[in-house]
Parts: C-alpha cells; structure tokens; sequence
C-alpha cells in the first residue's frame, strides 16, 4: 500500500515523485522513485520525443560497467494505461553533487573527480553501433559522425525556426561549412552522456567524505565523440586539460594516454555552440520573462564563441 508520495521538484523535463509504502513495501522496496514522460499532445523537441525510452536504455547498457546506477525495477512504454512513458527505479538514499557543493573539502573533490573520472571513461568505452541520438526512429541514425553532429544541428535549428526563436542559425553552419570534416576522425560511435554536470550526480556519505552512488539522467545520450562530454565536466571541474587527476583517471580506465589535439579542440568549439543553441531553443518550458532572458543570453554568447573560433583557426 502507498503510504506517501513526493513529488521530487529539482528536474526540468520530466516529472518524479518518491512513493513511500506501508509494511513489508513492494519488491522489497520500502520507497521507489516513479519516474514519468510528458504527454503525447504536449510540444517537445525533436530529439526529446520518448526520450525517457534511451535513458532506460543506456542504464541497460551500463549494467555491466563499473558506473554505478539505479536498478530499474518495471518500465511501461504502451502507453496503454497512460498517455506518457513511465517507469519506476530504486531511490537512491544520497544528495546530488550541486546540492552538497558547499559540505566538499578541496581534498574529498579532488577524489571525487577522480571517480568522475574513471566513470566517464567508462562510459565512454561503451560503443553503438551508429552515430546519433539513442533512437529507434533511424532518422536519427547515421553512419559517420560528421553526419550525424549535422543532424543534430539541422534538426535543432528546425525546432527554433518553428517556435519562431531568433537566434543567429545562419552564422553558426556557415562557420561549421569549412569543419565539418573534421568530425570525421571520430570513427567510433562512443556513448556520451551529454548532461553529466553536478546536479545528475549522486553522492552519499562514508566515513566523512563523499563518494558518487550513482549518476542518473541519462536521457539525452547519444553515440558520438566522446571529447563533447567535457562541456559538462567543465561544470565540475574546469577545462579538463588543466586537471592532472581527472586525466590521469580517465587514461586508467580508457586504457590509453590522454591526448587533446588541435582538432579537438575546434570540435569542442562546435560542441559548445551545439549546447548554447539548445539552451536558446529549449525556451518554451520557461516563463516569458525567462525566455527572455535565456534568448537574450544565447545570442550575446553565440557570437562571442564564433569570434573565438575564428581566432582560433587563424593561429
């Protein structure tokens, strides 16, 4: 029997709630997170159609790696109950990262990027076998990455055409023209978490310091170069080239030396604008006053970030 439900309000896409149960609880479980999509008739994206069904799948794809998750105990995709996918997953006992921030010392961070770490190299050593968005749709799919990173954009600057969003779309692909070959050297389509920044990581305690339980949100996964997931590692810890403990980690797990070469650097370029223009087109769940204000933001940083291109290139 339900004996309570929360409703969980940090997430931005879909909904959550933690159900508490009476007695012996369900499966074993004294509380379990149910976790549902948005609505058939309700706008998204593009790429955010059904987007819970490739965070299930990437948990499955996980399950043998050493990240830690949370088990998925039942998941309903039918849509015959409900108009919206769901699914319920163990509750997880820790705080996210953001949250507990201001607890870390200097010392417990710095083993905590470690195992960031080590955790997304691993991630990163599960391989698709295409390029894209993690879809059954095979729009989506495609054989080469420089295809697929175009997709991406083409497909996202559609959304914003459609919503009516200005945003400097033209400048952005007429920059990207000359590069897009450069995506090229990526030949092996690597999972990438794109969303790997401090609120999806989960951290409990022991013995005094904290340590990564479990990162969650999956969702807006895809199979690409695994180098565009530094964009929310930044968030944590910086440019990751300035981190000698998140590379040395990283190459522990990867099993090879940590290079960084020039072309990877103009592909974060591209990474790095692909996630601004998001952040610009994804305005309609926001406030009027918000969509201002990320509008007015993306379009000053969109051409700061194309200047810094350019000067880049000319060197």
């Amino acid at each position: 029997m339900v004996e309570d439900i929360t409703e969980l309000t940090e997430g931005w896409f879909n909904a959550i709630y933690v159900l508490s149960f009476a007695g012996p609880g369900v499966l074993g479980y004294k509380e379990l997170v149910l976790k549902t999509g948005v609505q058939s008739s309700k706008y998204v994206l593009s790429y955010e159609k059904d987007i819970m069904r490739a965070e299930v799948h990437v948990y499955k794809l996980l399950e043998d790696t050493i990240i830690p998750i949370p088990q998925i105990i039942v998941k309903d995709f039918t849509k015959s109950l409900v108009d919206f996918d769901y699914c319920f997953m163990e509750k997880l006992q820790g705080s996210n990262w953001m949250i507990l921030d201001e607890k870390i010392t200097p010392e417990n961070k710095e083993k905590l990027i470690a195992e960031l770490a080590k955790y997304t190299a691993a991630l990163h050593n599960v391989k698709g076998d295409f390029f894209g968005y993690i879809k059954d749709d095979k729009q989506f799919q495609f054989h080469d990455w420089s295809s697929a990173f175009k997709g991406m954009m083409n497909t996202m600057i559609q959304d914003g055409r459609e919503q009516g969003l200005d945003l400097p779309y033209d400048s952005i692909m007429n920059e990207f023209e000359a590069l897009w070959g450069i995506l090229d050297e990526i030949t092996v389509p690597s999972l990438v978490n794109f969303d790997m920044w401090n609120k999806n990581i989960m951290l409990a305690e022991k013995d005094g310091e904290y340590y990564i339980d479990a990162i969650i949100d999956h969702e807006r996964a895809f199979f690409g170069d695994p180098y565009a997931e530094f964009i929310s590692s930044a968030t944590i810890c910086g440019d990751v080239l300035k981190s000698e403990t998140f590379m040395e980690n990283y190459s522990l797990i990867s099993g090879k030396p940590f290079t960084f070469t020039r072309n990877d650097r103009i592909r974060l370029y591209m990474y790095n604008m692909y996630m601004t223009l998001l952040m610009g087109v994804e305005v309609y769940r926001y406030s009027e006053e918000e969509k201002k204000q990320r509008l007015a933001y993306c379009n000053q940083k969109i051409p700061n970030d194309l200047f810094e291109l350019r000067d880049f290139l000319a060197n």
